[in-house]
């Protein structure tokens, strides 16, 4: 697999992994109107355009077939908005390679990550980040916990 830094034409497929991982990560008790309604709205080929246009994006894959991609926004600490991988390809090290890649490529980053994410809470702490604090994203009215987590100093 390489990585490969996106360009504007493949904003459908990074809104496609965007859309399957959300759903699949997020859906733990069956799609609701809530997630169907963010997912419909956020994970357009539009708003993806303009996240390439205004941050670091990276896919991974191979030739014109891609299984994941992360969004990173350059500070200090730099922000790892997202890493996704698609469902039947994790826990196959694809996500580690793209993990690896990010922090040799930022050192210093930063991410929230649901609380209830257990998986992926293991992923990053496996990966050299530790627990910072924590955050919250809303959806529909309602709070969800977020665990802020950071490279080690």
């Amino acid at each position: 697999m390489v990585i490969v830094k996106a360009k504007e034409s493949d904003a459908a497929i990074i809104a496609a992994i965007g859309q399957s991982v959300w759903v699949n990560t997020y859906s733990t008790d069956g799609v609701v109107e809530a997630i169907a309604n963010y997912v419909a709205s956020e994970f357009t080929a539009q708003n993806v355009l303009a996240v390439i246009r205004s941050r670091n994006v990276y896919l991974l894959g191979k030739e014109k077939s891609f299984i994941g991609y992360a969004v990173v926004n350059p500070g200090n600490p730099s922000e790892l908005e997202t890493l996704y991988i698609l469902p039947r390809f994790q826990r196959k090290g694809y996500g580690t390679q793209l993990m690896r890649y990010i922090i040799n490529t930022y050192k210093n980053i930063s991410l929230s990550c649901w609380e209830h994410n257990t998986e992926a809470l293991y992923f990053y702490s496996k990966n050299g980040l530790a627990e910072r604090g924590e955050c919250y994203f809303e959806l529909d009215g309602e709070k969800h916990r977020n665990i802020v987590l950071a490279t080690e100093r």
